[in-house]
Formats: C-alpha cells, sequence, structure tokens
C-alpha cells in the first residue's frame, strides 16, 4: 500500500482553494468594472466564475466582502505603480505626473482596470482614500513651495481626479490620441497653474 503523503495532500488542497477563491475574485473584477455592486448578485458571480454557489459562500460571506477584496486588489495595483516613485522622486510635482501618466497609461491599456476605477469612483473605498491622501500630500507640498496658483488641496485633488476621471471615460469609448497621457497632464499642470 502506497504511503499517504498528507503534507502534500493539505498543499493541494490549499492551492486548490487559492485557484477558486482568485477564479471568484477575477469573475466579480470583471462584474465589477461593469456595474456597481448593488447591481451585481450572486447567481451572476457564480455563473461567470463557473463555480456552484456554496463555493462563492465558502469565500466570501457576501457581494461586499467580494467588492472589498476586488477593491484591495485594484488598491495593490496602484501601489505597485506608485511606490518606487514616491520612494525615488524628491519632487511633489514630478511625483504627481509619474503617478498621473502611470494611471493614465495603464488605464489605456487595461481596459477592464480602466472601468473598475471609473466604477469605483463613484462609492468611497478605502483605495480611493488612500490614492486621494498621497495625491493631497503632494499636492500639498507643492502648495506650501508655493508652485501651484489654486492653493485649496481639495480643489487641486477635484482637478487632478476629474480630468483624470475624464479622460479615462472617454479613452473607453473612443480611441486614444497619441501622446493622450501627455496631454492631459499639460491640461493638469495648467488647470493646477503650475
Amino acid at each position: 500500500m502506497a504511503k499517504i503523503d498528507l503534507d502534500r495532500r493539505a498543499e493541494i488542497g490549499r492551492e486548490k482553494r487559492a485557484r477558486t477563491r482568485a477564479q471568484i475574485l477575477e469573475a466579480g473584477t470583471m462584474l465589477l468594472a461593469e456595474r456597481p455592486p448593488e447591481a451585481l448578485t450572486v447567481d451572476a458571480i457564480v455563473e461567470a466564475a463557473g463555480v456552484a454557489k456554496g463555493t462563492f459562500y465558502y469565500h466570501f460571506q457576501g457581494i461586499e466582502e467580494l467588492a472589498a477584496a476586488v477593491g484591495e486588489r485594484l488598491g495593490e495595483s496602484f501601489d505597485d505603480l506608485l511606490t518606487a516613485a514616491r520612494l525615488e522622486l524628491p519632487d511633489p510635482i514630478a511625483r504627481l505626473s509619474f503617478a498621473f501618466t502611470q494611471f493614465l497609461d495603464r488605464a489605456i491599456s487595461d481596459p477592464v482596470w480602466a472601468r473598475l476605477v471609473v466604477q469605483s469612483s463613484h462609492a468611497p473605498t478605502e483605495f480611493a482614500r488612500s490614492i486621494r491622501a498621497h495625491l493631497k500630500a503632494d499636492l500639498t507640498e507643492a502648495i506650501d513651495q508655493g508652485r501651484l496658483t489654486v492653493r485649496d488641496v481639495e480643489m487641486a485633488a477635484d482637478i487632478v481626479l476629474g480630468i483624470w476621471l475624464q479622460v479615462v471615460r472617454s479613452s473607453l469609448e473612443r480611441r486614444p490620441a497619441p501622446d493622450l497621457a501627455g496631454q492631459a497632464l499639460r491640461a493638469v499642470l495648467r488647470a493646477l497653474g503650475a
């Protein structure tokens, strides 16, 4: 009789659960990019993921928990784009410019990610608060250095995020212009009086 490796069997089970959770998370991401959480059903998620309803509930307590996991994943993608720049760029305008163009380039190259960000902008999430906090820190530093004519940090953040969101929406509806990120960044910097 063959010896059963219980440790390996447990590892295989963990790997399978992780793959299934990732499958559900991916289906949730795709669906949340198309509609807000309140318009999403567990039935739609399990159909898109190709799993049973009980499997969904094994991994998530409900739509809210799934949406939070998708938001966390989105936040991690933002952090991946920005961490190096936040550490390497001492100039707040350079950090803002880098973040703006990186986010816009990512949105243009990944429409699902872009739709998810646009959908997420309608509801305050932890990742949205984090992005706004980083943006406001850079804007505050630039304002304190006298490098922006817009003196209200909330208004400055609204300008940056508003232009970014509208440009992303437009890029989802039609083919983006060449150097769209550069053109949009120049518009943001002009609007801020940089």
